[in-house]
């Protein structure tokens, strides 16, 4: 047998292979939730362009992208559930919801030997041969302390929360109250944001401002809500009285840095999860090893260096 070696971003993988001629073709299923978000079409790309490259190696790998949608994590559950069906050699998964999740992956792809790796969103349950996400506790913090060094000591912050059984998501909160309370603000109680969109964030800002008139600054785990936040601030006549920071970004939110709207957000890659998530899979399959958990670094957007991400992948490839 020949020897090559992968080395990648997140690590060396040490891959036996056999000839070409004897490669297998590997069908492979990548399970995502809020598929059409631009962060998840672009950890998708990732998982594309590794393929093609393998491809050029003699593995053949014939993926398919299911989205659960935005709202309802069972139909996660039954699009794991089809892909099983139609015999994928392995899956991954960026999970909608952390328990449902891991339950589907202990019953049906563990109990059958089916390899898993997970992208981005932890699950609480069930075995995976990598996984693949960002440090979002740190990301978290990188918020609060952005927060913390503009604002002044016992100004009231708090977090709008569309994610409470989303492990990453819960990170994300932890890490900026720390920073924020060892810094000296004032964290009021989580504001729970029933689903993912805009008119669902509207109305948590407009029960916020009402409940806390004197709230100083707002973070999001996710950028969407905070541009529904941002609507109902504006025309309460609060822009720019209230800092705005939240994970992720898309072309929208990264127009309303460059604007003055929206104070700094917390940029995820993944592009690299996608990326390195399918070569995690087929090295697993081809017999090599890789690392079981991998922690991914974020950066801060900020209204100082907004420019410097203009070809980022989340921003320019939508």
């Amino acid at each position: 047998m020949r020897l090559f070696k992968l080395a990648l971003v997140a690590g060396t993988f040490a891959l036996a292979l056999a000839p070409a001629s004897h490669a297998q073709d590997y069908k492979i299923g990548y399970s995502v939730f809020w598929g059409t978000n631009p962060y998840l079409v672009t950890m998708v790309a990732g998982a594309k362009a590794a393929a093609k490259e393998w491809q050029a190696k003699g593995v053949n790998i014939d993926l398919l992208v299911t989205n659960g949608g935005d709202t309802d994590t069972a139909r996660q559950v039954s699009d794991l559930e089809d892909l099983y069906a139609q015999g994928v050699k392995g899956v991954l998964i960026f999970p909608g919801d952390s328990v449902m999740i891991g339950d589907t992956v202990t019953n049906v792809f563990n109990a059958e030997k089916i390899p898993v790796v997970i992208t981005d969103i932890g699950i609480r349950s069930g075995d995976y041969v990598s996984q693949i996400v960002t440090d979002n506790y740190a990301g978290g913090r990188q918020a609060g302390d952005y927060m913390a060094h503009h604002l002044p000591k016992g100004s009231k912050v708090v977090t709008l929360d569309n994610a409470p059984t989303s492990d990453n998501g819960q990170a994300r909160q932890r890490g900026f109250e720390d920073a924020a309370r060892e810094a000296g603000l004032v964290v009021l109680a989580e504001r729970i944001v029933p689903t993912l969109t805009l008119d669902s964030a509207r109305r948590a800002a407009e029960d916020l401002l009402v409940a806390d008139p004197d709230v100083k600054g707002i973070f999001t785990l996710n950028q969407l809500i905070l541009q529904g936040a941002y609507q109902v601030i504006d025309q309460a006549g609060r822009d720019g009285d209230i800092t705005l920071t939240a994970f992720d970004v898309d072309p929208i939110s990264y127009k309303m840095v460059l604007d003055g709207k929206i104070d700094a957000l917390v940029v995820q890659d993944p592009y690299r999860m996608g990326y390195d998530g399918m070569n995690s899979m087929i090295v697993s399959l081809e017999g090599g090893t890789v690392d079981k958990n991998v922690d991914l670094h974020t950066r801060l957007l900020t209204r100082e260096n907004v420019e410097t991400f203009a070809s980022d992948p989340q921003i320019a490839a939508n």
